[in-house]
């Protein structure tokens, strides 16, 4: 399994306007990472969990969760994937702390954040935080299950890198130039897929 959790700071955590996804607290930058995250060419891939953590106005924290084989209906373009992240964002109006639902097949949300995340992500799967100063990724060995941690254009905060380390979190780079995080996520796909890890 191949998990993906992108920490959106400022995400909003109330539906948003679809013509303005940048202003929602960049649900762009998290659709692009969803769609790269889960889609190859004219599919879905069938291996990946994809957890968009929102920490925005006006109720923080959620998380919407996207499980790739048993999506219906999500298709591989910003709009589409937004307007599921709405669905989810509508039922949870009134959802307590830590309930969890499925608003649509494959497609769950909780209202919990970024910490209880990585503590249940590090029981089962390889903590792997991508940032500069980390291991080359192609000098890395993988476990069959991963969990790579990303930022958003804010990065995380020091806070956040902290905990990371204490819970043993894997600190790998993919060399000077910083990319989008929609590209790193492709890029990390690329690794595992060239060293047939699945």
């Amino acid at each position: 399994m191949r998990i993906f959790l992108l920490r959106l700071s400022k995400g909003y955590t109330r539906p948003f306007k679809l013509n303005d996804l940048p202003g929602a607290g960049r649900i762009d930058l998290a659709c692009r990472c969803i769609t790269t995250a889960i889609f190859i060419s004219e599919a879905l891939r069938k291996n990946v969990e994809f957890r968009l953590v929102l920490e925005g106005p006006p109720e923080p924290p959620k998380t919407i969760t996207f499980v790739s084989h048993r999506l219906r209906r999500v298709y591989p373009d910003e709009r589409n994937i937004a307007s599921h992240i709405n669905i989810a964002l509508e039922k949870s109006m009134k959802m307590r702390k830590n309930e969890r639902i499925e608003s649509e097949a494959g497609i769950f949300i909780e209202r919990t954040g970024f910490e209880k995340n990585v503590r249940e992500l590090a029981e089962a799967t390889q903590l792997i935080y991508l940032h500069p100063r980390g291991k080359d990724i192609q000098e890395f060995s993988f476990d069959k299950d991963v969990c790579f941690i990303l930022g958003d254009h804010r990065g995380l905060s020091k806070n956040n890198e902290r905990f990371l380390k204490r819970m043993g979190a894997e600190v790998i780079s993919l060399g000077k130039i910083t990319y989008l995080a929609s590209q790193v996520i492709a890029i990390c796909h690329y690794e595992l897929d060239r060293r047939g890890i699945e």
